[in-house]
C-alpha cells in the first residue's frame, strides 16, 4: 500500500545573515495577549505641528508689539507754501429759512356755514379786502346784548363819578344866588333843590308879534322896551325868532321874537314890558305885551346824597363861572364806584370777547399781499378751531431766519450788507441786510447761538418755506501779504513760521537746547544765564522752547512773524515775510483708511 507523505509547515527562505537576526519570541511572549504598541512617528509630528503653531503666535504678538512701539514710521511728506499778495474775508457763513416779512393768518374761529369765499390762492389782496364770510345770525345777536350791556355799564360809571364830582358843587354861570334854602349839617337827598342860580346881567323878553311883519323883522334890529312898572324906556336888541305859528282867541295869527335887554340894575324877573322893533318898513308893536325873564337860570341841586359840611351861598350873592356853592359829603360813593368799575371790567372782557370772535365771520385782509392758502370753501361748517383757514403775505418782503455762532456774533451789527445765494434754480443770488440780531441766546448742547432775521432786498420769485445760503462779510484787507494759516505756530514767544531760504531781512528765532537744571544756551552757544527747561520758567526773548525747535523740519528755520487779519484759510503777515518766501505747512501722509490727515 502506497502511502501519502506527510507535509511539513513550509519555511521561508532565508539568507544566513537573517537567519541570524530573526528570533523566535519566547513562548510567554506568544501567549500573553497585550495590545498593539502605535509608532513613535506619529507622536513626534504632533508635537512638531504644536511647537509651530505656538511660535507663530508669539511672532505675531511680538510684530503687533513692535509696530506699536518700536517701529519707526516713516516721515510724512512735508507741504510748502509761498507768502503771496491775496485778499483776507472774514465771513459768517449759514442758512435759513425764508418767511414773508409780512403775513396774516386767518384761522377758523368763527362758528357756522361758509357762505361765500371771496379769494382763490395766488390773488392779489389790498388792505380791506374781503376773504370769506359765515353765517353770523347767532353771534350777532349775542354781540347785541353784550353791547348793550357794555353801555349800560359805561353809563353807571359816569353816574357815580357825576356824584363824586358834584360832592363840591360849583356855579356853572356867573350870577346870583335866589331861593337858598340849605344849611352846614344838612341831610339833604340826590336831586333836592337848594337854591337858585340867575344871571341877571342881561334880561330876556319874550313877545308876540303879527305874522304881517315876520319879513320885515331881523335879529339885530334894535326895539324900545318900555317898563310900566318902572316908568323906565330901555333899548334892547332882537336875538331870536322863531317861525311859529301862535292863534289868538281873535284868530290873530303870531310868531314869536326874543329880545335882549342888557341890565341896568334896576330889572328883574317878572316886570311887564312893550319892545317896539324899528324895521324898515317902520316900527312894529307887539300883539301883547309880555314879562321879562332872566338871560340864565337855573335851579341848584343836590348832585348827591349825604351830610352838607359846607355853604357859601346866600340870597343874592354874586358868584363867577367854578366859584364853589357849597359841599356834600357822601361815604358810599368810593365803594359804589368800586363796584360800578368792576362790573365795567367784567362788561367789557365780554364784549371784546365776542367781537373779536365776531371779525372771524367776515375777515378782510389786514395787508396787501397775495393769497398764499386758501383751506375752506363755500358750504363748509366751521367749528371754531384754530387752524388758518385762510392766508395772505406780502411775498415782495422776505425774511430770512437764521441762527448765528455765539463765536461770530459780537462781528455782527444790523445793516450789514447780506449775499444770499440759492442752492437750485442755478444758484440764483439775492441782495440782503441784516436787519436784526437777538440780545438772548438760544442755548444748544455744547454751544448757544443768537437768532437773526435777514431781510432779503429783491426776494421776486421766493416762497415761504424755501431754504437759502448767506453770507455775511464782516471784514476784507486787499493787497496783503498771506500764508496759509497752518503754515504759522503759535509759540511762547510769539509766532514763528518755518521759512526754507532765510534771508537778511528774516528775524531767524534762536533755539533753547538745554535740559532742567541747566542754564539756557542759544543755538550760537551763548550762555542766557536763565533757567528755562523746568515747568513754568520763562523762555529768554527770541527763544524758542524745545518742544518747538524739535518740530522744524530739515533743512528749514523758525523765523518770528506778525500776523494780522485771517479767514478759514490763510492768515496776513504784517511783518517778517516778503513775497515769495517759501514756508512749511503742516504734514500729510495717508493714513490706513485712504484719508489724509
Amino acid at each position: 500500500m502506497q502511502q501519502t507523505p506527510t507535509q511539513e509547515p513550509l519555511q521561508e527562505q532565508v539568507s544566513a545573515e537573517a537567519q541570524e537576526t530573526v528570533t523566535q519570541p519566547p513562548l510567554e511572549e506568544t501567549l500573553t495577549f497585550a495590545p498593539e504598541k502605535k509608532g513613535k512617528l506619529g507622536k513626534n509630528i504632533k508635537r512638531i505641528i504644536l511647537w509651530g503653531l505656538l511660535a507663530a503666535v508669539v511672532l505675531s504678538i511680538g510684530f503687533v508689539i513692535y509696530s506699536l512701539f518700536f517701529k519707526k514710521e516713516p516721515p510724512p511728506e512735508m507741504m510748502t507754501a509761498f507768502a503771496s499778495i491775496s485778499t483776507i474775508e472774514t465771513k459768517v457763513q449759514g442758512s435759513g429759512s425764508v418767511t414773508a416779512q409780512e403775513k396774516q393768518d386767518v384761522p377758523g374761529l368763527a362758528k357756522g356755514e361758509v357762505l361765500e369765499v371771496f379769494v382763490s390762492v395766488g390773488d392779489q389782496v389790498e388792505v380791506g379786502d374781503p376773504l370769506f364770510t359765515v353765517n353770523d345770525e347767532e353771534i350777532l345777536t349775542d354781540l347785541n346784548e353784550y353791547q348793550a350791556s357794555l353801555d349800560q355799564a359805561y353809563k353807571n360809571v359816569e353816574l357815580v363819578q357825576e356824584e363824586i364830582a358834584s360832592q363840591d358843587m360849583r356855579a356853572e354861570f356867573s350870577g346870583k344866588t335866589l331861593s337858598v334854602n340849605c344849611e352846614k349839617g344838612q341831610i339833604v337827598s340826590k336831586g333836592e333843590v337848594l337854591g337858585v342860580l340867575a344871571d341877571d346881567s342881561s334880561m330876556k323878553l319874550v313877545s308876540y308879534y303879527s305874522v304881517a311883519y315876520i319879513d320885515d323883522i331881523a335879529v339885530g334890529q334894535t326895539a324900545d322896551v318900555s317898563i310900566p312898572k318902572s316908568m323906565a324906556l330901555v333899548t334892547g336888541t332882537v336875538s331870536r325868532i322863531e317861525r311859529i305859528s301862535k292863534i289868538t282867541d281873535e284868530g290873530a295869527v303870531l310868531f314869536e321874537v326874543e329880545i335882549s335887554i342888557d341890565n341896568p340894575g334896576s330889572l328883574t324877573k317878572g316886570m311887564v314890558a312893550t319892545a317896539v322893533i324899528h324895521t324898515p318898513a317902520g316900527d312894529v308893536t307887539p300883539a301883547e305885551a309880555a314879562t321879562l325873564s332872566f338871560n340864565q337860570e337855573e335851579n341848584i341841586k343836590a348832585g348827591t346824597s349825604g351830610e352838607i359840611t359846607s355853604v357859601a351861598m346866600r340870597d343874592y350873592y354874586s358868584f363867577e363861572a367854578g366859584e364853589q356853592l357849597f359841599t356834600i359829603k357822601n361815604e358810599d360813593l368810593e365803594s359804589r364806584l368800586a363796584s360800578e368799575l368792576k362790573a365795567l371790567d367784567a362788561a367789557k372782557k365780554n364784549y371784546d370777547t365776542i367781537a373779536e370772535q365776531y371779525k372771524y365771520y367776515a375777515p378782510t385782509a389786514e395787508i396787501a399781499g397775495q393769497v398764499v392758502a386758501v383751506n375752506i370753501a363755500e358750504g363748509d361748517e366751521l367749528t371754531g378751531g384754530g387752524n388758518a383757514v385762510v392766508s395772505v403775505a406780502d411775498l415782495s418782503r422776505m425774511i430770512m431766519d437764521v441762527e448765528i455762532d455765539e463765536m461770530y456774533v459780537s462781528s455782527l451789527v444790523p445793516g450789514m450788507p447780506v449775499s444770499i445765494s440759492a442752492s437750485y434754480d442755478g444758484g440764483a443770488m439775492y441782495d440782503g441786510v441784516l436787519s436784526s440780531v437777538s440780545l438772548q441766546a438760544t442755548v444748544g448742547t455744547g454751544m448757544s447761538t443768537f437768532p437773526a432775521k435777514i431781510e432779503i432786498l429783491n426776494a421776486q420769485g421766493l416762497m415761504s418755506g424755501m431754504w437759502l445760503d448767506y453770507e455775511i462779510t464782516t471784514n476784507r484787507v486787499e493787497n496783503c501779504l498771506t500764508v496759509p494759516s497752518n503754515a504759522v505756530k503759535y509759540v511762547e514767544g510769539g509766532t514763528v513760521c518755518f521759512v526754507r531760504q532765510v534771508q537778511e531781512w528774516h528775524n531767524v528765532a534762536q533755539l533753547e537746547t538745554v535740559t532742567e537744571g541747566e542754564e539756557a544756551q542759544s543755538s550760537d552757544g551763548e550762555m542766557t544765564g536763565d533757567a528755562v527747561a523746568g515747568d513754568g520758567a520763562a523762555l529768554p526773548e527770541g527763544m524758542l522752547d524745545a518742544n518747538t525747535a524739535a518740530q522744524i523740519p530739515e533743512g528749514f528755520t523758525a523765523v518770528w512773524v506778525t500776523t494780522g487779519a485771517s479767514d478759514a484759510s490763510q492768515i496776513e503777515i504784517t511783518e517778517g515775510l516778503q513775497e515769495g518766501d517759501e514756508v512749511a505747512t503742516t504734514a500729510v501722509q495717508e493714513n490706513p483708511y485712504g484719508m489724509m490727515y
